[in-house]
């Protein structure tokens, strides 16, 4: 019963940091805020956290599994369409990334202060960057995208990723992060850095989109 308890605390505790990490800055949110909404002393929350640190990096580490547990890059490279998994999988980074939006607006402040986050962000974005090349090399080798030099394709890979993580840094700099400032970050990777580069072949995969 313990267990249950403690689990049960501790999901309250990250949905409450979630909602108001989200809602302000990351910087004037404290644990005491944290406690009173989620309901309990803060006492029990350091408990189950040390600091708002260790909080925060739980938080990335539950987002960066449901990023993991949509195998997108598995799914393009086993489709017959690729580009049409692409958008829709596209569309669920942006889900994803709205419901914890904060990682995305405030990644470098926290970053800065938390040297275990900036080790853990840095080592997703690496894996990320070689995922993004060897999707790009794919899509090359079935004659969807056009031929492009060798030595730019990890520019380009480092590009995409630039965009897809740090758009929001971006979007908080000129009004709020929106539910649009998201969707925008996925309109320019695809009207700018894929459609404009689609082959022939490429070009019946979209018009399958519709």
């Amino acid at each position: 019963m313990s267990s249950t308890k403690k689990i049960s605390t501790k999901s309250r505790i990250k949905e409450a940091a979630i909602s108001l990490f989200n809602e302000k800055e990351t910087l004037s949110v404290t644990t005491n805020h944290i406690a009173a909404a989620a309901g309990i002393s803060p006492g029990n929350l350091y408990y189950h956290y040390k600091n708002k640190e260790a909080i925060i990096r739980e938080i990335y580490q539950e987002m960066s599994g449901t990023f993991e547990s949509f195998n997108s890059f598995e799914a393009v490279l086993t489709s017959a369409n690729p580009l049409q998994v692409l958008d829709r999988v596209f569309s669920r980074y942006g889900d994803l990334f709205w419901e914890y939006r904060f990682l995305m607006r405030d990644a470098p402040v926290l970053m800065a202060l938390d040297p275990e986050l900036k080790a853990a962000f840095s080592a997703n974005q690496e894996k990320r960057i070689v995922q993004i090349a060897g999707l790009l090399r794919y899509l090359i080798s079935e004659g969807i995208v056009e031929k492009i030099p060798h030595d730019e394709i990890p520019l380009r890979a480092r590009l995409h990723w630039f965009i897809s993580a740090y758009w929001q840094v971006f979007a908080s700099t000129c009004g709020e992060v929106t539910r649009d400032s998201i969707r925008e970050a996925r309109e320019v990777v695809f009207r700018i850095h894929i459609l404009p580069f689609l082959t022939e072949k490429g070009k019946k995969m979209q018009q399958e989109i519709g």
